[in-house]
């Protein structure tokens, strides 16, 4: 396993990646699609990502979901059909317009700083320069919150995630052709296999 792909949101016009969910069990599934994915790449282990937005009416929408269907005929989403479409998540891309009843928060967030790289999982929010908490009520967007100086604090509170001598692992590992996990201890290991975004929401320290 490695780094994850980030789900995507367009947000004043800019591509944020979403960072965090405060309750990811409600805010996307892709199985009510009736899709199936498998893992595609190491990279996207969930064999899917996507990108959302807003609408006109300020409504939470699915805008983009790159994914694949185990090699089973996919389904049409509200109608539309997926293209064919090559991405680390699988083979096929649809372009929606699919309105979400989500109610609750999530983190967005731009401007990675290298050194708070964690080579598993996904990067964690005050790893971001820039980082927003947007709320929803049933899909309705509510509030936006800059948590930036929040994020800038939590950097002070914690260590760089990964030692120079373990990135020095990491890059060995590659030159030898053996997986990212080379050289790393079980502790650094299971600190980042976690793949859900609520466990790194930080809902309470932010």
């Amino acid at each position: 396993m490695r780094a994850q792909f980030f789900d995507g949101f367009d947000f004043a016009q800019f591509k944020l990646s979403i960072v965090a969910i405060e309750h990811v069990d409600t805010f996307f599934s892709i199985e009510s699609f009736g899709l199936h994915p498998i893992m595609y790449n190491e990279a996207c282990l969930r064999g899917y990502t996507a990108i959302f937005g807003f609408n006109d009416d300020k409504m939470l929408t699915l805008h983009k979901l790159l994914t694949n269907n185990n090699g089973m005929t996919p389904p049409a989403i509200d109608g539309i059909a997926p293209e064919p479409f090559n991405s680390p998540a699988g083979d096929l891309k649809y372009e929606l317009s699919h309105v979400m009843d989500y109610t609750g928060s999530i983190l967005i967030a731009n401007g990675f700083i290298d050194k708070y790289f964690v080579p598993f999982g996904f990067q964690l929010p005050h790893a971001f320069r820039k980082v927003y908490e947007l709320t929803f009520d049933q899909g309705l967007f509510v509030h936006v919150e800059d948590r930036s100086e929040a994020a800038r604090l939590l950097r002070i509170e914690y260590e760089e995630p990964v030692s120079s001598k373990k990135k020095m692992q990491m890059r060995l590992g590659k030159v030898l052709r053996k997986s990212e996990e080379y050289g790393f201890d079980d502790d650094t290991i299971a600190q980042y296999m976690d793949l859900s975004y609520d466990t790194k929401y930080l809902f309470d320290s932010l």
